[in-house]
């Protein structure tokens, strides 16, 4: 009825020119309305089965590492450079259980899209947690970005909740989750702000960032990489002032840095 009425009006508009405007911020701000609902109730879906789901992922973990230091490891060429910091709890993203300098104690991983390595993760030893992120959110050589439930499950990994960049994008509110337990975790393009936020989450008393480049110089063994710089650096200084609010009396370094350099304290080794 709405596309009769406006086709109609546009009968006795004389302007071609205004015409084919009226049609066009009439029928697509429709569509762009329809589609921003939808992505509002997939969010709003997310946040509730985080609230239900996440208690008996993370709940356990609060306050666990006081006292603690934790070394958070990435997958940038400066983690080949990396000499172990011994006595520290190692939280590992992606292609990180393949990194032979430590083993891993946590292992996250999310964005299915690029893990064609994935089932060589299936005996590492490490708790492993993988996000559960929109099918839809968009495709990579040929797959949706969700790693499949049965994958999960063969691997032991717990599940949580996690909203990808595409959905930064889409509602600028979103921010980082202070309360892992019950909130979505939120993702700049990179798992390491998943890991980022559960390792907030455990209250240490310093962070270790390892391999953390925030460049497209590729992997620590070699392979190449194709990183959206400018989201996940965004993400990286949303991090920064996320941690001067709710974590203040946490250390972060940032061992041999890359892209992060000045943004942390640093040490080179």
């Amino acid at each position: 009825m709405k596309k009769i009425f406006i086709n109609l009006l546009c009968f006795f508009i004389p302007s071609k020119k205004l015409r084919h405007k009226i049609r066009y911020n009439c029928f697509n701000n429709n569509k762009n309305f329809k589609k921003n609902n939808q992505n509002e109730n997939i969010l709003l879906k997310h946040a509730i089965l985080s609230a239900h789901h996440h208690p008996k992922v993370f709940s356990e973990y609060k306050n666990k590492f006081n006292g603690r230091d934790v070394v958070l490891v990435a997958t940038g060429p400066s983690l080949a450079k990396f000499k172990p910091i011994n006595n520290a709890i190692y939280v590992g993203v992606n292609r990180a259980f393949q990194w032979g300098g430590h083993k891993l104690d946590f292992l996250f991983m999310q964005d299915y899209c690029g893990l064609d390595y994935i089932e060589d993760a299936k005996d590492n030893p490490a708790k492993k947690f993988y996000g559960i992120v929109r099918h839809d959110a968009f495709y990579r050589n040929g797959r949706s970005p969700m790693i499949p439930e049965s994958i999960a499950i063969r691997h032991g990994a717990q599940r949580f909740y996690v909203n990808t960049s595409h959905d930064n994008n889409f509602s600028k509110d979103l921010d980082f989750a202070y309360d892992i337990s019950v909130q979505t975790l939120s993702s700049y393009g990179s798992v390491v702000f998943s890991a980022m936020q559960f390792i907030l989450y455990c209250n240490p008393s310093r962070i270790y960032l390892v391999g953390c480049d925030t460049s497209n110089s590729g992997y620590f063994n070699g392979g190449k990489n194709n990183m959206g710089l400018d989201r996940v650096m965004q993400g990286w200084l949303k991090m920064k002032e996320f941690i001067r609010i709710f974590y203040p009396e946490i250390e972060v370094i940032s061992v041999n840095p890359v892209g992060l350099r000045g943004l942390f304290q640093d040490i080179d080794q």
